[in-house]
């Protein structure tokens, strides 16, 4: 008869597969660190930069490999819609590194570090990705979370991103310590005997009748910290400062990889956990996702700096976002695809889009410009092909057709009223619309002012061969949309 702890190896080898992409980041990022750093001269540090490339597209293989079950007692599960999202996450890490290098070589910061708290920082959303229980999704929102903290602050030398790193790292403490406080409560609430997603379902519909209370406040913490952890009103006050003051590769990182993960988690837990008990939570989440469209297309409208702007932007469709986790069918244990699946093509969409604007702003930025909008005076002039594809990406984040930020909104809005939410629909249409605003006041910028200096802007390898890859995908819009629906059909849980 076998031992325990031979039971317990044979078991954690069974389940090893599942998190082979996410042990072998936080591996290579160790080996990084120690001894790998001292092999590289001091001069040569760019290096880092390539060896992190070929891990993420290592990581990329890894994850194709991983097998669609569950373990670690039913702690993690991969399935399609989780490979999606993790593919997401690594893809925009890799937009990241190639955008960071450059910046990196002109702020002599170049360290193994950055690199490494990147694959870190990586390795947590891939777990968030798969987490099936509530103290998995805790245990992977940290372990994402504590790298960026650091990487928000990455150059000590300016006092705005110290300031936003600190700010960043209270905030999210204290919504974690609301997030545990509130998993406990529903650990108690269930009489100690689940945390697991699916079995949370039904144990929770048992426990409303004795202790009631207690579920609420659970569930409304967890609510709440998790609220913070994707930046949705009233818990987006850290959003503004902390994009502004980061270093400009990392604030286009935090707008997509760890909010594509974060939102995923988010769905699964009141999309599978708490959907049965939708008047606990679902008032509070509609006010959130109409203020969230409204406080940050309106706040937009105010601001001078690019980079605030976007922040306020992306507050804006995170509102977008949890509209597609509200338009879940209650009356099904698993998301429909109304939900989850139009949640990853919006998901989708917002990358390419976010990623190929930050591009422009960090290439502009190296030039000394970029900061503000009317650094983008004259652009048109100055290269026709980074003002054209700056405007295509400021027209999909508005929406406007034929354009593939249109495409992901359509749907999205065709479902919301399917469902039933005619209100918050009606909403973001018209926040929609002044989000248009903002975005026509750069394209002002760029085709109706002019800069004091015309002398030609000519792009490096880096962000022509990143800025055209996110304008083709985004020009695809409507005419990809039938393909897009095919692959959207086929990524289910």
């Amino acid at each position: 008869m076998p031992s325990f702890a031979q039971s317990l190896w044979t078991a954690l080898w069974q389940d090893a597969p599942l998190v082979q992409a996410p042990f072998f980041l936080i591996g290579i990022a160790s080996l990084m660190l120690w001894p790998g750093d001292l092999f590289i001269p001091r001069d040569q540090k760019r290096r880092w930069s390539f060896l992190t490339q070929i891990t993420l597209g290592i990581t990329i293989y890894l994850i194709a490999l991983t097998p669609y079950r569950s373990g670690f007692s039913d702690m993690l599960r991969i399935d399609a819609m989780t490979q999606h999202f993790q593919l997401i996450c690594v893809l925009a890490t890799l937009a990241t590194v190639a955008l960071s290098t450059k910046l990196l070589d002109l702020m002599q910061e170049h360290t193994v570090e950055f690199y490494a708290l990147l694959l870190f920082t990586l390795s947590g959303m891939l777990l968030l990705c798969g987490a099936t229980d509530l103290v998995t999704i805790y245990f992977s929102i940290e372990l994402m979370a504590l790298p960026i903290y650091v990487l928000v602050g990455y150059f000590r030398e300016q006092e705005r991103g110290i300031e936003a790193g600190v700010k960043y790292f209270l905030l999210g403490a204290f919504s974690s310590g609301i997030m545990i406080y509130g998993i406990s409560l529903l650990f108690g609430a269930t009489g100690g005997t689940t945390t697991n997603l699916d079995e949370l379902s039904s144990a929770l519909v048992a426990a409303m009748d004795s202790r009631g209370t207690m579920v609420t406040l659970g569930v409304l913490m967890v609510l709440v910290g998790m609220a913070f952890k994707v930046a949705v009103v009233p818990f987006h006050m850290w959003t503004p400062d902390v994009y502004d003051g980061a270093p400009t590769p990392i604030t286009a990182f935090m707008a997509s990889a760890p909010k594509a993960a974060a939102i995923f988690a988010f769905a699964k837990v009141f999309g599978v956990a708490f959907h049965r008990i939708p008047n606990v939570w679902m008032l509070g989440m509609e006010y959130m996702a109409g203020a969230s469209m409204i406080l940050g297309n309106v706040a937009a409208l105010r601001q001078q700096s690019m980079k605030r702007m976007l922040a306020y932007s992306s507050i804006a469709h995170v509102g977008y976002m949890m509209l597609a986790i509200l338009s879940n069918d209650p009356n099904l244990s698993i998301m429909s695809f109304s939900g989850v699946q139009t949640l990853w093509l919006y998901v989708f969409a917002y990358l390419f889009t976010n990623f190929g604007a930050f591009a422009i702003i960090t290439f502009l930025q190296g030039k000394g410009e970029g900061e503000r909008i009317e650094d983008f005076r004259g652009l048109s002039h100055r290269n026709p092909w980074l003002a054209f594809a700056m405007m295509i990406f400021l027209l999909s984040l508005a929406g406007i057709p034929p354009l593939i930020g249109f495409f992901s909104k359509f749907i999205l809005f065709k479902m919301a009223l399917e469902r039933g939410f005619v209100v918050l629909t009606v909403i973001a249409v018209l926040t929609s619309a002044v989000s248009a605003y903002y975005y026509l006041g750069v394209i002002n910028q760029m085709y109706f002012r002019s800069h004091p200096s015309e002398e030609p802007l000519k792009m490096d390898r880096v962000t022509g061969v990143l800025v055209t890859v996110c304008a083709l995908v985004v020009l695809l819009g409507v005419s990809a949309s039938r393909w897009l629906i095919e692959v959207v059909d086929k990524i289910k849980l």
